[in-house]
């Protein structure tokens, strides 16, 4: 049991791309901010924690780095660039990428391309948050294809779904204010919780 929860913590590290919906890419970079920081764990398993720091240095790049555990750690760096920046409710946001450029993780290097679009939410009060398409492809630590959905039920809550390709995942986020947000999402059978703060806003 200890041998699958660290294996699924490692994947989950694997696959920590810039601004993420659950496991899969985006198009999106973490626009407005300029940094933000994630901390988390896997439910029943408080050993079994990941920190993410995500650090955009110029308007299209942006770069990250993430360990997993105290102990067995794993440290992983990554970058995602936009190549056509989103127009939210206009145009598609179109992003190239790659994971774990040092080759450490068992899925090794990845690359990606990575497509999002937003929806403006209708109805007699629309909401300010969009409904969100993302998909994308992956080659080779990557899969070939995946695909997820944000649906926001309230301007703070929002469900998440995602086809990575091999997997369905689930989730939900709570954008306490602008700059915190709460997310539990369940991956491969198993529950995991964080807390992301933005930060440098422009």
């Amino acid at each position: 049991m200890r041998w699958w929860t660290l294996t699924t913590l490692v994947l989950l590290t694997c696959w920590g791309h810039a601004d993420r919906l659950i496991e899969i890419p985006t198009g999106s970079l973490i626009y407005p901010a300029r940094f933000r920081l994630e901390a988390g764990a896997l439910i029943g398993t408080p050993n079994q924690t990941r920190a993410q720091l995500f650090v955009r240095p110029t308007d299209n790049l942006e770069l990250y780095g993430i360990r997993t555990g105290f102990t067995n750690r794993t440290e992983l760096y990554g970058f995602q660039y936009t190549l056509i920046p989103e127009v939210l409710g206009y145009a598609p946001g179109l992003s190239i990428g790659a994971s774990d450029l040092f080759d450490r993780s068992p899925e090794g290097r990845g690359y990606f391309v990575a497509v999002s679009y937003g929806l403006a939410s209708l109805g007699q009060t629309p909401l300010d948050l969009d409904l969100r398409i993302h998909l994308g492809f992956g080659f080779e630590g990557l899969p070939s294809f995946f695909i997820g959905f944000e649906v926001p039920l309230t301007n703070q809550f929002v469900l998440l779904a995602e086809h990575t390709g091999e997997r369905v995942n689930f989730g939900a986020s709570w954008l306490v204010n602008p700059h915190l947000q709460l997310r539990a999402s369940v991956v491969r059978g198993q529950t995991y919780w964080s807390v992301s703060l933005r930060l440098w806003e422009e």
